[in-house]
């Protein structure tokens, strides 16, 4: 399975690296946009509108949890499941930043 992993490093690596942009990425928009349609909401002075916009915004900030969590969850479970044929594989998704191409010392 090392012969698998080394072919495909470059592209797991790439995987990985989209991978932790996402995890950090979408919590953040979520709950900055939830909080501008808060601030929007609070400027109208409409307390409809703000209670609206609150739950909005919990909705939110729990959906970017919810995808932190799911793409730690399933990390942690390639991690279990694979075992160590699969450890340079698991490395370059789970860490890309420490992920060691072959024949290119990086």
């Amino acid at each position: 399975m090392d012969d698998f992993c080394a072919d495909i490093n470059p592209i797991l690596r790439i995987v990985g690296y989209v991978i932790f942009a996402i995890k950090i990425a979408t919590p953040i928009i979520l709950i900055v946009v939830g909080m501008i349609d808060l601030a929007k909401a609070v400027t109208l002075n409409d307390e409809k509108e703000v209670k609206k916009a609150q739950n909005l915004l919990i909705k939110k900030a729990v959906a970017g949890v919810l995808v932190f969590l799911v793409i730690t969850i399933v990390g942690l479970l390639t991690k279990l499941v694979g075992g160590d044929q699969y450890k340079s594989c698991n490395t370059c998704l789970n860490s890309p930043w420490n992920c060691k191409l072959p024949n290119s010392g990086v």
